[in-house]
């Protein structure tokens, strides 16, 4: 440099050129040293400063690109110098000096944007370089969009982020993302299984699957596996039990429930006998859809409720699987009603999420098939949860040998998944829907109810598909070979059955409806419930029994049915007699006493074994 010229171009040039950052900034410290001696730091300062925004300009036009080594995809990265030594920026700091900015330490970029098909919220897959390979994570683009999110995720799983860097990286992979629309354009992707409008997870393809890690072991074991022959060979040898050949088609139909517009439904197995074959039975019906293992695609119900409706929105259209339902229950839960209307409804409640506001509320379309030692709905069951259950006690082995057939079912299975969803693409849904009807409308004119029939149409439906496609050597199954396993109108109707129960519960209580003070009566020093009578001015009508309230709704209550809602569906049956103001409760007087009583007119049960009181029973006493 010489006093009088002007600073030479190339000096400054050959500054921009020194990667090193230490040589760099010796260099510079040089020249700066000379600029001093020659009085002109001022101006040299200046120049070196107009010389890096031109720089930094040049940087962002001339296209720079990432130059990763064995990189999945090159990005223009203008303003970014991303190498092997990782992704940086460079800016001059209050002393005139060019700083390096890291953004980060090892390579990283963004080599695909999800966009979910449900939410349309979209997902940044991102790869990066550590430990000699390259691997990849999926992060929501808020993660991508701040700074503390950034930090949080992906800093446990090894990416140098911190919070001194985080805002750079934050801002290097919205540029990334933003310079590079054409090879960085959102893919279709969903976080669950079934049908996503006319493709069908897991065999679409166009469509990728972006689900969470919790779930892999079921979408890992939803494939194909071994002989195809083989498994259909073996399984039509199961199906000629009929309950097996009913869980079959229970698991094939729930890809027709939101074809067909219906409601989910649960397939109950149950046996108190151990060694009735009745898991295996399950496990036969889920090696259509792939290797029904024990914790795969078969769970045990020794699990929560949020779990199983967390993961029925996972599976959404796949039948759900759960073994030995008892294992479920809890000092806390006397029977499964709650559980049996949630996963039925087909919708979860809404949750919070950790960060703020509210998750996407999950909703589903599946069957369910269970196993236990028990029933899964009780005499006092409310009537939903009897109509949506289809309920078959197993007296006797389903299979011959299960051990064998287990061994068989792990080593085959997963084909049928394939052709039938296949079959379903390329069927009018409006044949399949008449087909349905045609049932539905069938069993509605058997003694059950709507839902039942729902059910029940759309199992026939399924069995009638399997056997066209693979099962050929069978029939389809007909009404009359499954009605059967219809409940009645009568054993759904809760009014029905809490009715009964407390005819069976008087008439094993007989001495409790006895006059006390008759000389050597039998409830001379018992309680007294009430008494049974025949209603004054209703000769020829069946007798009615007179039940103190108190009692009569401690003893509904015991048995979990509530008197509210129950006693509106008697008056309506006629079952109940009002009074002279139309209400249910009567102020009278029994065997002297005034109290409050309700007046349940029974279906002549002096015919069961009631004798009808002696006149002098229903006289009335001088205090009465």
């Amino acid at each position: 440099m010489e006093k009088d010229r002007p600073f030479p171009d190339e000096l400054f040039y050959r500054i921009f050129e020194i990667d090193n950052v230490v040589e760099r900034t010796m260099f510079i410290e040089a020249a700066r040293s000379i600029a001093r001696q020659m009085k002109r730091i001022s101006e040299f300062n200046s120049i070196l400063k107009a010389f890096f925004t031109d720089y930094q300009q040049k940087m962002h036009e001339t296209g720079m690109t990432t130059q990763f080594t064995g990189q999945p995809i090159e990005l223009g990265c203008s303003g970014w110098i991303a190498g092997d030594s990782g992704v940086y920026t460079e800016k001059m700091d209050t002393k005139g000096f060019p700083v390096r900015i890291m953004a980060c330490a090892h390579p990283i970029l963004p080599i695909q944007i999800l966009k979910n098909v449900d939410t349309s919220e979209e997902r940044v897959k991102l790869a990066y370089f550590k430990y000699g390979e390259w691997q990849a994570v999926t992060v929501s683009r808020e993660v991508c969009a701040d700074n503390a999110s950034i930090v949080k995720v992906l800093s446990r799983i090894g990416v140098e982020v911190t919070s001194e860097n985080a805002k750079y990286l934050v801002r290097y992979i919205s540029d990334c993302i933003g310079l590079n629309p054409a090879k960085l354009q959102p893919v279709k992707a969903i976080n669950r299984l079934g049908w996503c409008g006319s493709e069908f997870m897991p065999y679409a393809n166009d469509i990728v699957y972006d689900g969470d890690r919790d779930y892999e072991p079921i979408f890992r074991n939803i494939r194909s596996g071994g002989n195809y022959e083989l498994w259909r060979d073996h399984c039509a040898v199961l199906r000629k039990n009929k309950v097996v050949r009913m869980a079959f088609a229970a698991s094939a139909a729930s890809v027709l429930i939101e074809l067909l517009n219906t409601l989910p439904f649960v397939f109950h197995i149950w046996s108190g006998e151990s060694g009735t074959c009745k898991t295996v039975a399950i496990m036969a019906a889920m090696s259509i859809w792939g290797n029904p293992k024990m914790g795969g695609l078969v769970k045990t119900m020794n699990t929560t409720k949020v779990g199983i409706m967390r993961t029925s929105a996972f599976l959404y259209s796949l039948p759900y699987a759960g073994d030995e339902l008892q294992t479920m229950k809890d000092k806390w839960m006397t029977n499964f009603d709650q559980l049996i209307y949630q996963i039925t409804e087909g919708i979860d409640r809404g949750r919070g999420r950790a960060t703020g506001g509210v998750e996407e509320t999950k909703t589903w379309k599946c069957s369910y098939l269970f196993t236990g030692e028990e029933p899964i709905t009780k005499n006092n069951s409310r009537a939903g949860s009897k109509n949506r259950v289809i309920e078959i006690e197993v007296e006797e082995k389903l299979l011959d040998d299960g051990n064998h057939t287990v061994s068989v079912l792990t080593e085959n299975y997963g084909f049928a998944g394939r052709i039938l969803v296949e079959y379903l693409q390329n069927t009018e849904i409006r044949k399949l829907q008449e087909e349905y009807k045609s049932y539905f409308d069938a069993m509605c004119k058997l003694d059950t109810t709507e839902k039942q029939a729902m059910a029940m149409a759309c199992i026939l439906v399924a069995d009638r598909i399997l056997t066209e496609l693979i099962f050929t050597e069978e029939t389809a199954l007909t009404v009359k070979d499954i009605k059967q396993y219809l409940r009645s109108a009568g054993e759904v109707d809760i009014s029905e059955r809490s009715y009964q129960a407390v005819m069976n519960w008087v008439a094993k209580n007989p001495v409790r409806f006895l006059n006390p003070n008759v000389p050597d009566s039998a409830n001379r020093y018992g309680e007294v419930w009430g008494r049974i009578d025949e209603e004054p001015g209703k000769s020829g009508q069946p007798p009615v029994v007179i039940i103190n309230k108190d009692v009569l709704c401690e003893f509904l209550e015991k048995n979990g049915f509530d008197y509210s809602a129950i006693s509106k569906k008697w008056a309506a049956k006629g079952k109940i007699l009002k009074n002279s103001q139309g209400k249910y409760v009567h102020q009278t007087r029994v065997y002297g006493i005034k109290a409050s009583y309700i007046k349940i007119v029974t279906e002549d049960i002096s015919k069961d074994g009631f004798v009808k009181l002696d006149d002098y029973e229903q006289e009335k006493l001088p205090f009465d």
